[in-house]
């Protein structure tokens, strides 16, 4: 009995061979029906598969998505705040540019309203009021004791930038002054004591002569060192002009105070 159940399967077949070659197909086409139901559930399983891994890649985009856009977000935040504080602190250079603009211009008129107390002659303490506050000194001292006085009452000597300060000075004087210009640095380069060259103020009073040389003459014959320093005006009472002399020389002097 037992070999009997054994051989089911080849009872099976051969009965289905059996069938086929009898002219009825019914149990192949049995068959086939069962082996394409189990590729389409496959199929199926395969498909759903593929749905839920799209699903969750949609689902990990939106995320990403929804994070890159809170970012973005908060960046732009960050930009209108930067572009606010630009926009602030441009109407504050604004205002600041128009502030130092009035400041100037009240400057100019104070300094205007200064240059008329020429004619006044102020004086205070000894000094003259003249666009700056001038100091003609009473006693004569070498040409870096000057300096050294002027310096100690917060001023230095004078430098002369133009022909009005020149006409100024020369009209309050009636003996030869030290002022702020030397070439005890190089010889031939004459600097003011604010460090500014004649090149650069471009203005020049030297004394000229019909006759030899003209100022400044470096003559050594007094110092061999030669004539360093300048004065306004000579021994000689020619005071509208320029001459450089021997720095250890004794003089009256000028001190300004800007």
């Amino acid at each position: 009995m037992d070999a009997i159940y054994e051989n089911t399967d080849f009872v099976d077949l051969s009965i289905n061979e059996a069938s086929y070659c009898n002219g009825d197909p019914k149990g192949v086409h049995q068959k086939r029906n069962v082996t394409q139901s189990k590729y389409t559930k496959v199929l199926l399983l395969v498909l759903c598969v593929f749905v839920v891994l799209a699903v969750g890649g949609l689902c990990v985009l939106g995320v990403l998505y929804n994070n890159n856009l809170g970012d973005f977000e908060s960046l732009h935040v960050q930009h209108q705040r930067a572009l606010m504080q630009l926009s602030a602190q441009e109407i504050n250079a604004t205002t600041m540019e128009s502030e130092l603009h009035k400041l100037k211009a009240k400057n100019d008129r104070l300094r205007a309203s200064l240059y008329d107390a020429q004619s006044c002659n102020l004086s205070v303490d000894g000094w003259t009021v003249w666009r700056r506050m001038i100091y003609f000194s009473t006693d004569k001292r070498d040409w870096a004791s000057s300096r050294a006085v002027c310096v100690s009452m917060g001023a230095d000597l004078v430098t002369i930038t133009s022909q009005k300060e020149q006409d100024f000075l020369v009209s309050k004087i009636k003996e030869t002054h030290w002022i702020g210009l030397n070439d005890l640095e190089t010889e031939g380069r004459w600097v003011w004591v604010n460090d500014q060259t004649l090149e650069e103020t471009g203005v020049k009073f030297w004394y000229k002569r019909e006759i030899g040389k003209s100022e400044p003459d470096n003559w050594k014959v007094e110092d061999p060192s030669g004539e360093n320093c300048a004065s306004l005006g000579d021994g000689n009472g020619n005071l509208h002009t320029w001459f450089d002399g021997s720095c250890k020389n004794k003089k009256r002097f000028i001190c300004e105070k800007k």
